[in-house]
């Protein structure tokens, strides 16, 4: 390790935390403040068993890098940098980055993983909570990327890494929504003459969720929904297509949150069933069905290019925040 690099671990991560805390009281980014424990169960305890944990110190603390490998995904992440204000531009955040990368290339040689590419995503296992600016103290509960426009975007890109997806962040305030009935008549009618209904799930009436899984083939989805399913005294309220006793499509489940928000998985649809209407109609009926349960608002994010976003867009969701997901090549250094 450089001389000049310390390990950042459990118990001295009190002065990482303080860094963090410090440039989001400065307003450089929109996360949430965090005790030193939360700090270190985010960032320094692996979410599964078989995660790794890269983490060090910058000279005499002034900074900090923390990446993450993903069992499952069996990728890399760059989950942070911080540097104090008054030590920037002095070649520490770069330094950090590198020490990273070269601990990654190490790691991957050792697991027989190949040259890694090192990922900023939503995919981190590491999901840093942020508040959603122009709301009041609205929380969404993954950073999905690099803030478009910030200072760390133009520093990632000139060290090399480079967007390959752009994602929106949306928001709801259910205390205005009321379900469109008049909007959402020429799409139920559109389902009705393909005999597809809007459910809740019963497993004993509803069968193929698995073969919705395999139709999405997602790496997200395929690990996510089977969990969902088999959870101990089964899965949560959760509205799905009813295309003639199989399941069509996926929304939920309908979970509030402590903070007023509706958390879900996502919205699915079947390949079978699309181009009926089913999805605008699945969407709109899952935030009636959060409002009744309570939640005061709903947050989502999806691909800038996603279709998808018309339907969020017409129930009445705005973006808040857009950001990059970024990738640097394998082995690159910057």
């Amino acid at each position: 390790m450089d001389r000049m690099l310390t390990i950042l671990n459990q118990n001295n991560a009190d002065v990482a935390c303080a860094i963090y805390n410090e440039n989001t009281l400065q307003g450089e980014q929109y996360y949430q403040i965090l005790t030193r424990d939360q700090f270190t169960g985010l960032f320094l305890t692996p979410s599964k068993e078989g995660d790794r944990i890269f983490a060090a110190y910058g000279p005499q603390m002034t900074g900090f890098v923390i990446g993450h490998f993903d069992s499952v995904l069996k990728r890399y992440f760059l989950t942070m940098i911080g540097v104090r204000r008054p030590y920037r531009r002095q070649g520490i955040g770069t330094m950090l980055l590198n020490w990273l990368q070269q601990e990654v290339n190490k790691d991957a040689e050792r697991e027989g993983l190949g040259m890694p590419s090192l990922e900023i995503s939503y995919c981190d296992p590491a999901e840093i909570t942020w508040v959603l600016p122009g709301t009041p103290g609205h929380i969404h509960p993954n950073a999905p990327g690099v803030l478009l426009g910030s200072p760390a975007h133009l520093f990632f890109k000139n060290r090399g890494f480079l967007d390959f997806a752009y994602q929106n962040s949306y928001h709801l305030d259910l205390k205005s929504y009321q379900w469109p009935q008049e909007k959402m008549k020429p799409y139920l009618e559109k389902m009705a003459a393909r005999g597809y209904t809007i459910e809740f799930y019963d497993p004993a009436k509803h069968k193929d969720m698995q073969g919705l899984v395999d139709d999405l083939n997602n790496d997200l989805w395929n690990t996510q929904i089977p969990a969902e399913m088999n959870r101990p005294g089964g899965p949560r309220p959760t509205l799905i297509v009813n295309d003639h006793g199989r399941v069509g499509g996926f929304a939920g489940p309908i979970v509030v949150e402590d903070s007023g928000r509706g958390w879900l998985l996502g919205l699915l649809i079947h390949s079978r069933c699309r181009k009926a209407g089913c999805a605008t109609v699945l969407f709109n009926r899952m935030c009636e069905e959060f409002r009744k349960a309570g939640a005061q608002y709903m947050t989502i994010f999806t691909t800038e290019n996603n279709p998808a976003r018309a339907i969020y867009e017409s129930a009445g969701f705005s973006i808040h925040a857009s950001w990059a997901d970024m990738r640097r090549k394998a082995g690159s250094c910057g």
